[in-house]
């Protein structure tokens, strides 16, 4: 048995929580609801009881549930016929607390919550002008804390409670470094980590569990090692977790095929093996049937090149240029050989293009530099037209999120993807009345409180924001500020606490104007990108940027989020830059000219029926997907809608329905004319293979909107064509 001093900060009463309501049910129960989700302690006054009554309380993260995953007390009063309920050797995760064995409505002042997680101060701070924006932000803060106790991300509070590794690779990037102070807390995770090492060097998949052979749930060595050592810049991190890494990758090279210039050495299809699942619980599904498919044999061999690429910078950082040379030739090697295994030199996709592939292959350096701007452009025409959703599960977003804020730097793509309400996507858990991000994209489960879509956070801070590491000088002494004023965006305000003092960033913009606030702490420098058409239009306190102190111009950078920035080094102090004009940016065209333009449009419905929580199975984009097999279905069979939506207006004259089962009575075909729908025809049955021709419109918004039918209306094949 091998025991280690608690090195994280205690467990607290971290935040009060507000009940808003006690409901009666017939039984003479009573459910309290405490407004939101959350892991932690229920406390209730208790009065007018007798010696002996016992009170029990239900707790569950779901309304239409009274007790989930057994989480019950029970408190049974003393002689006084009063007293307190409180947890104090267990707590429970949830919103709704049912209790039963009272003689009367308890008053809400009787009730408290608290969210129990460790005493760690918060670093950041984000205010944007889009509400959806802040809201989300918001929720993945919560979501992460809900999850967190005693230096271990679980995965939930209730059903497992364990230390899965894919979540802890996200969240500690996204969530934890940019957002609270975690250095004592990755000084305890990698512990762990050390302790739970297996003899011949693998890294355990889940902290408190037995083992599982995927790799993303192993990566934490190195890849958040690294990224710890970036924002904090202490190298004994690096130094305690050298030899545990070394053995680790040495593992990793016995498993791989490099003796014959191969990759990593896969498991059986469908099986449970080394290296197993890709990613997991992805809009289109991915679990365990998936493990070792190609698309996981590819995520999990870029996975492997990013992480020697990481073990290369650890090597570099401690002096160690014998490893280093070692984990670069195996780099070499297993590059090459990913890109050999999966990519289409004609089409520019890695199997069959969906983003995590385009991504995976980019960040891990496996696209050869002459094919890179081929599979970004790729990737790009993927989330404009090819499958316009946060197509992401939750170990893929340890990289997706990466790659998107700080080496693709499109934190434009990402903007639309949030700003987006309809099924899947964190707007759409908010739209159904989630507190915290759910297990499942389709919102539905077992469980409500979960770690599968955290890792957000660096979207904010060093994204929209723009504070982040300079990978040249870890440890935000000297930082980048790299702001993304995109979409329709009109300010935003992000700060963040670093050892050496807090770092602010303020922007606002206007008609072809913008305006950035900021402050640098005292013996600190950053490099600054201003987005601007050139430095002539750049001004700091009223005069022109680079005459102002301890401001000096390094050049211009393109970027095709935002345009142009103009790039200075400066000194600690605080600044004020005027942009008098700033670059025009514009999505491209579809790669593929498309008749058919519903193929290219982001679908979305008013409802969507559920088959199964892992596979809702009726999602809107199935009505585009030109399979005749598939189909949206309505959970409701009154007034619903099917809609396509477009990055850019298109132009057409004729939509084409193919409906299941004729249950369509009485509908309407629209579109957005920019401030409401329009009809453009109104019939009675549709049934399968309806054409509908009409004048020529450009809309960026079409919509089939079902007034009537006599049952869920179901739809394989929405077509829209311009045929004149």
């Amino acid at each position: 048995m091998i025991l280690s001093a608690q090195r994280v900060e205690p467990q607290v009463k971290y935040e009060k929580i507000t009940p808003c309501c006690v409901t009666p049910l017939e039984d003479q129960s009573y459910v309290i609801d405490m407004g939101r989700n959350y892991s932690g302690y229920f406390q209730m006054h208790l009065r007018g009881g007798k010696a002996g009554q016992k009170v029990v309380f239900e707790i569950s993260d779901q309304k239409e549930k009274r007790c989930n995953w057994n989480q019950k007390s029970e408190y049974i009063f003393a002689e006084t016929g009063e007293g307190v309920f409180s947890n104090r050797f267990n707590i429970a995760g949830g919103r709704w607390i049912t209790v039963s064995g009272l003689e009367a409505t308890p008053p809400l002042d009787d009730i408290t919550g608290y969210v129990i997680t460790s005493d760690r101060k918060r670093t950041s701070s984000f205010e944007c002008s889009n509400e959806l924006l802040n809201r989300i932000y918001d929720v993945n803060i919560d979501t992460y804390l809900a999850n967190t106790l005693d230096g271990i991300l679980m995965d939930c509070p209730h059903r497992e409670r364990r230390g899965w590794g894919e979540v802890t690779v996200a969240a500690m990037y996204g969530d934890a470094l940019t957002n609270f102070e975690s250095g004592a807390y990755m000084d305890q995770y990698t512990q762990f980590m050390r302790d739970t090492q297996f003899p011949d060097g693998r890294i355990r998949a889940v902290i408190n569990e037995q083992d599982r052979p995927f790799l993303m749930w192993k990566a934490n060595c190195p890849i958040t090692i690294w990224a710890t050592y970036e924002m904090l810049g202490d190298k004994k991190l690096l130094a305690d977790n050298y030899l545990s890494m070394e053995r680790w990758m040495t593992w990793l090279f016995e498993h791989s095929d490099y003796a014959t210039d191969g990759a990593l050495v896969i498991g059986e299809e469908g099986e449970r093996q080394f290296p197993g699942l890709g990613d997991w619980c992805t809009p289109k599904g991915n679990f365990w049937d998936s493990s070792n498919s190609p698309e996981a044999a590819h995520f999990n061999n870029c996975l492997y090149a990013f992480m020697l690429d990481r073990a290369v910078k650890i090597a570099t950082a401690l002096g160690k240029h014998v490893d280093a040379a070692t984990y670069s030739d195996r780099l070499t090697v297993q590059r090459h050989a990913t890109h050999a295994f999966f990519y289409d030199s004609e089409s520019g996709d890695y199997g069959n293009g969906q983003q995590i592939n385009q991504v995976f292959a980019l960040i891990g350096g496996v696209t050869p530099q002459s094919e890179r701007q081929k599979v970004y452009g790729r990737l790009v025409d993927e989330v404009l037209y090819g499958f316009p959703y946060y197509d992401c599960g939750s170990s893929g977003q340890a990289i997706y999120t990466r790659y998107f804020t700080e080496c693709g730097e499109r934190m434009d793509l990402i903007y639309e993807m949030l700003c987006d309400d309809a099924h899947p996507s964190y707007g759409y858990f908010l739209a159904q009345d989630e507190t915290l991000w759910p297990e499942r994209w389709s919102a539905t489960g077992q469980s409500r409180i979960h770690t599968c879509y955290t890792g957000i956070g660096g979207y904010f801070i060093k994204g929209f924001g723009g504070i982040r590491p300079d990978p040249e000088h870890p440890g935000m002494q000297q930082f980048l500020i790299k702001p993304s004023p995109v979409g329709d965006l009109t300010y935003a305000n992000a700060s963040f606490q670093t050892n050496y003092g807090k770092i602010v960033v303020n922007w606002k913009r206007g008609d072809n104007i913008a305006t950035y606030h900021i402050e640098v702490p005292v013996n600190c420098s950053a490099k600054l990108f201003v987005p601007s058409v050139s430095k002539e239009h750049v001004r700091e306190s009223g005069r022109p940027a680079e005459q102002s102190e301890d401001v000096r111009y390094l050049g211009d950078q393109l970027s095709d989020a935002v345009g142009n920035c103009v790039v200075y080094a400066i000194g600690s102090g605080t600044y004020d830059f005027a942009v008098s004009a700033i670059p025009e940016v514009a999505y491209p065209d579809p790669i593929d000219q498309q008749r058919n333009l519903a193929k290219i449009a982001r679908m979305s419905a008013s409802s969507m029926h559920i088959e199964s929580e892992k596979l809702p199975g009726f999602e809107a984009f199935k009505s585009n997907d030109q399979n005749a097999e598939t189909s949206w279905k309505a959970a409701s069979a009154q007034s619903q809608w099917l809609e396509a939506a477009w990055i850019k207006p298109q132009t057409f004259d004729t939509i084409e329905i193919d409906e299941i089962g004729d249950r369509i009575k009485s509908y309407r075909l629209q579109v957005w004319d920019g401030d409401r729908w329009r009809d453009l025809f109104e019939g009675k049955e549709c049934g399968s293979g309806r054409i509908h021709q009409f004048d020529v419109v450009t809309a960026s918004k079409m919509r089939l909107q079902i007034d009537q039918c006599s049952d869920l209306p179901e739809v394989a094949e929405l077509r829209i064509l311009n045929e004149r």
